[in-house]
């Protein structure tokens, strides 16, 4: 995907920021339509039928399918069906703005988020408020939002780029390729509108020089707030986007300055107390109000792009030590409910999105493996496996191993294959991954943070191994004591699937 800034007169943006309304309108008239269709099709005699079918009847299971699809068929609950519902609404005045390309893939759009909410992957839907839709786009280039050489063309519009865009090596290598369809993207800078044409193009992404992709596996331990990772020549432990947290105090100081002026502005709708009164929304805004409005919009627009440069070059630096990414499947919905704060400003399920992608396209992979069966902050090489709270951030065993709890996970990482903690290889490769793992954790707890900050308790306190005093206070084995066992012993004892 190559985007690449669109050069728009005032007249042009009137006409453009229409067309986004009609969008927004369609696509939630598709949203309802659909979401009606399928009340009713779940409260058919049909759907009841099939749900009462055990669906690991064999014997039935073709019967179930069958009676679903009747289903679905009765009440027009598919792609197609909603497709021509839209054909009738481009018979209004929503016809005028929009093409047969752009409202079928709003319908695509609006039928793909009912569909999550069918098979149970979403609890509802989401309607679009005002300009709240900023991206529409068209099936392919021959009709609708079209590329040419070095404009776009849609339905009377010409948008050139930018002059002097064709320049960046990226948008020159995009414009090379051929083009399968294009997307128009609305963004508000400084609080005026900006325009960008997506170009979805065939082919592999631009590849900087300096960005080199190694072949490799690597094992990788994100969290909330740190990231460790190992591969068999360098190890990595750092905070994850640490200076993002920075910019928190001053969008703070905003809100609580837009609270006043809201409050100030609509008086009525607090009691004496400042408590907000229910059934009353302020609506008045004053010209400073907004304009802080825009001021907290525009830094939190800055602050999220510049979460996905650290995520881009983090991911960058990853695939420079290997292209085989191995890391724990988390659930980062649960994160959110204990880690909201921390989640919302980092993004970790973004930034593994990100590595993903940039990981197929480098000829990779990122594997995740199931935590449950590989509890890899729990175990030990040794066999044992103990119980550590949150609070405990490094691993002290009976067997004589000590290292930072994050970094000796995604040491563990690298070796897990089929959602299996391969133990008799980590152990062998024990050795040589020690001195790097702890130079690792020794940089990390002796860098100072630039913004002065005292380093994370996350990180643990950095021990030599030789140097630490009698393990007292050691946590709970839920394995058979194996201190003093041989390797031969140990690999007898893995093998018997213990």
């Amino acid at each position: 995907m190559c985007e690449i800034p669109l050069r728009v007169t005032r007249w042009q943006a009137r006409v453009l920021n229409a067309r986004f309304e009609a969008a927004r309108q369609m696509y939630n008239a598709l949203l309802g339509e659909a979401m009606r269709r399928l009340r009713l099709m779940r409260q058919s005699r049909l759907y009841s039928t099939a749900r009462v079918i055990d669906s690991t009847d064999k014997e039935r299971l073709a019967e179930r399918r069958g009676l679903f699809q009747s289903a679905r068929t009765e009440y027009g609950f598919s792609e197609y069906s909603l497709s021509q519902y839209a054909t009738k609404l481009r018979k209004s005045w929503l016809g005028d703005h929009l093409d047969a390309h752009v409202a079928q893939k709003l319908c695509k759009r609006a039928f793909g988020a009912t569909e999550k909410v069918m098979f149970g992957r979403a609890k509802h839907v989401r309607f679009k408020g005002k300009r709240g839709l900023h991206s529409v786009e068209g099936k392919s280039n021959e009709t609708g939002i079209r590329w040419r050489v070095d404009h776009v063309e849609w339905s009377g519009l010409n948008l050139p780029m930018v002059k002097g865009s064709g320049k960046d090596p990226v948008i020159a290598h995009g414009l090379l390729q051929r083009v399968k369809y294009v997307r128009l993207i609305r963004r508000e800078i400084r609080g005026k509108d900006r325009f960008y044409a997506q170009l979805v193009c065939e082919g592999l992404a631009y590849q900087k020089p300096d960005q080199v992709v190694h072949s490799g596996t690597v094992g990788l331990d994100i969290g909330p707030s740190t990231i460790a990772v190992y591969s068999g020549h360098e190890a990595l432990l750092e905070q994850f986007c640490q200076p993002i947290v920075e910019d928190q105090k001053y969008i703070r100081r905003l809100q609580r300055h837009l609270d006043r002026q809201r409050r100030a502005n609509n008086p009525e709708c607090f009691d004496e107390r400042g408590r907000a009164i229910k059934g009353k929304h302020p609506r008045n805004k004053s010209r400073r109000q907004r304009a802080t409005e825009i001021i907290l919009r525009e830094y939190k627009r800055r602050q999220a792009a510049y979460r996905k440069t650290l995520h881009g070059k983090l991911a960058n630096r990853i695939l420079s030590l290997g292209n085989d990414i191995r890391t724990e499947d988390v659930s980062y919905k649960a994160w959110q409910k204990m880690f909201g704060r921390s989640i919302g400003l980092r993004a970790p399920s973004s930034f593994i999105a990100i590595l993903k992608r940039k990981a197929e396209s480098a000829g990779g992979q990122v594997v995740e493996f199931n935590t449950r069966s590989t509890a890899l902050s729990q175990v030990c090489l040794c066999g044992q496996k103990h119980k550590k709270p949150l609070k405990l951030r490094i691993h002290d065993c009976s067997c004589g191993i000590t290292m930072q709890r994050d970094l000796f996970s995604a040491y563990l990482a690298s070796f897990v294959e089929s959602n299996r903690l391969q133990v008799i290889t980590a152990n062998d490769s024990w050795s040589g991954a020690e001195p790097l793992l702890r130079a690792a954790w020794k940089q990390a707890t002796q860098n100072q943070p630039a913004s002065g900050r005292a380093m994370p308790s996350s990180f643990g306190n950095n021990r030599s191994q030789s140097g630490s005093p009698e393990k007292e206070d050691r946590a709970v084995h839920e394995a058979l004591d194996a201190v003093g066992i041989t390797v031969e012993s140990q690999r007898e004892w893995i093998g018997t699937g213990l």
